[in-house]
């Protein structure tokens, strides 16, 4: 496979986007954060809010249409994101009398409500974040001993020099 390099930009993008662009709540992290929704989960509801028509009140793309968009490998994989965000209260699907889906796009939760809706979800997340702390400080940790044991080994090597 070949390997794909671009020059970017080289522009910072936040205050620069004077085209095309979507507002994206950023509350779509805390959702991530405790689980709710995947990150391909995240990336349909983007592609949603993009396709939103206000005239309509909706957004209607077809299930292939998403997995072009979103270069999502498989029909189960969009379904299985459409079922999660329509859960969490983010979309909600329907069907026109011609029988085709449409999704209207909801805001997220703010941060407060949202922690508060699922404190078991909270507490699993503070877990989560406590075991990565605790394996972060145990990594440091493990760095200064091998810092100190590399000294040790140095002062070692040089004795051994200075005696023979």
């Amino acid at each position: 496979m070949t390997k794909t390099i671009l020059q970017g930009t080289g522009t910072i993008c936040k205050g620069n986007l004077n085209n095309y662009f979507e507002q994206v709540p950023a509350e779509l992290f805390d959702y991530i954060q405790l689980g709710l929704i995947t990150h391909t989960d995240m990336v349909i509801y983007i592609k949603l809010l993009q396709l939103y028509n206000p005239n309509y009140g909706y957004a209607f793309p077809t299930i292939d249409q998403l997995r072009s968009y979103t270069r999502t490998g498989s029909k189960a994989t969009i379904h299985s994101s459409i079922r999660r965000l329509c859960e969490v209260g983010l979309i909600k699907k329907g069907k026109t009398s011609g029988g085709n889906n449409i999704y209207v796009v909801y805001k997220p939760l703010d941060t407060v409500d949202l922690y508060n809706a699922v404190p078991d979800k909270v507490e699993q997340f503070e877990e989560f974040e406590s075991r990565l702390t605790k394996v972060s400080t145990d990594d440091k940790e493990r760095y200064k001993q091998h810092l100190i044991d590399k000294e040790i080994m140095a002062q070692k090597q040089m004795q051994i020099y200075v005696v023979e």
